[in-house]
This record gives structure tokens, sequence and C-alpha cells, in this order.
């Protein structure tokens, strides 16, 4: 009879493992489907571009036609994207051997390399606090 209650004390357990394996399986078939969908909607807005560099066409009336809200979402105009690139935020300044960053304008602030605020940039010279 030993069996009968270790079976019995198994199922639980068994039952558990189960509920943990179907959680994990419905994770991963939401975030599979998720970028599926995204890989997709990455195409659809690549091939549309393709498109329209050939052909000579606007690309933003066609993206309106063909593309979804939430696909159009994910589009980044290049010019966009280059103005991002080229854009410095903080210049760089050594100072006692130590590398900091500041906003190079009129009070403008100074980090450290942890971004914590250490001073301020007034009048052309860096004072740290």
């Amino acid at each position: 009879m030993k069996t009968i209650e270790t079976l019995k004390d198994m199922y639980p357990k068994i039952n558990s493992l189960l509920g943990e394996i179907d959680a994990i399986i419905k994770d991963d078939s939401k975030k599979a489907k998720k970028e599926y969908i995204n890989n997709i909607t990455e195409i659809k807005i690549n091939f549309l571009k393709e498109i329209c560099e050939g052909e000579g066409l606007n690309f933003h009336e066609l993206k309106h036609k063909y593309l979804s809200d939430k696909e159009r979402k994910n589009i980044l105009d290049t010019s966009e994207l280059k103005e991002i690139i080229n854009e410095v935020l903080l210049d760089t300044i050594i100072i006692n051997n130590k590398n900091y960053f500041f906003e190079n304008k009129e009070k403008g602030i100074i980090f450290d390399s942890k971004s914590k605020p250490v001073g301020i940039y007034k009048n052309g010279v860096h004072v740290l606090t």
C-alpha cells in the first residue's frame, strides 16, 4: 500500500509541474508571436521603402495607405535618424585625470562617469562642487 500512498503524494507535485510547463509554453508562444509580427512589419516597411525609392514614389503617402497604425509607429524617418546620430548631447573633459561630461552652455551641468551631477560649467570655467 506504500505505492498507492506515494502515488497520491506525487499527484499534486505532477499537477504543479504541468502548470509551470504550461505557463512557460504560453509565455514563449507570446514572445515568438510578437517577434514574428515585428519581423513581418520590418519586412513590409523595408519593402515599401525600396519600392518608393525605385519608382520615385512618396513613402509618406503610401505608408498611410498600406500600413496599419501599429506598423507606422515602428517607422523612424531616415532624416530623423541621421539627426539623432549626428547630435552630440554632452562634451567630454578630463579634470584631475578623470573623465567628466558636461553641457557646453552657460550654467551647463557637469556629470561624472556614473551620470551624477558633480559641478557646473559657468563663464567658460568648469567648477566642480
